[in-house]
């Protein structure tokens, strides 16, 4: 009797060995973004370009992996289950509180730099966001962070030789620069992203 179970699951374990998995896929952008994607399957992958609200259909064999090769790809989002692949707009925006205390800091701008991140509350992707004075909300496709936080410089002012710009930052310190009376007036001021709350202050 053990010995017909044994002989028995040795066959099922070489008849599962050998199957191969097969099946078949859609894609579909109903983004309002071209979407390039690279589709890989059996140790193959194939390169497509999908315009909004078109879709491919393709066959893949013992696995498929699907992946978003677009720069911009934060403000893409994907539903994926085993017979289709939908790609739409992100519409899972972050909410940043600002509170910018410094009070004359009226220029602050916060700058995406091509890292589609910034987005405006209807989840439209921005180049730059005013971080004006007091309280403010601004939305993102991904968390912020000091790494991909970029301040606009502002327009530079000379004192003699030497160009100043009104933001600068050295290290990871920032400074406010002012021109008052034909003299140089810097402050540390202080940006801290803490949760979800950016503070400014001096």
């Amino acid at each position: 009797m053990k010995k017909a179970i044994l002989v028995g699951l040795i066959s099922v374990l070489i008849i599962s060995c050998g199957k191969i998995e097969r099946g078949g896929i859609i894609i579909e952008n109903k983004s309002t973004y071209s979407v390039n994607i690279e589709f890989a399957q059996n140790y193959s992958s194939e390169f497509i370009t999908l315009s909004p609200n078109t879709s491919v259909e393709r066959s893949w064999e013992r696995y498929f992996f699907c992946f978003i090769k677009n720069t911009n790809k934060h403000i893409l989002k994907k539903k994926e289950t085993k017979e289709k692949i939908t790609i739409f707009n992100n519409d899972r925006l972050l909410t940043y509180k600002v509170m910018n205390g410094v009070p004359d800091l009226t220029m602050l701008e916060l700058l995406d730099k091509n890292q589609f991140i910034l987005a405006l509350p209807d989840g439209t992707p921005t180049n730059s966001i005013i971080l004006n004075t007091g309280l403010s909300t601004i939305n993102t496709f991904v968390p912020l962070s000091t790494k991909n936080m970029v301040f606009d410089k502002g327009t530079p002012f000379t004192i003699g030789r030497d160009t100043y710009y009104p933001i600068e930052k050295k290290g990871e310190i920032y400074y406010f620069n002012k021109l008052i009376a034909g003299k140089l007036e810097s402050k540390k001021i202080n940006i801290d992203l803490i949760g979800d709350k950016l503070i400014i202050s001096n």
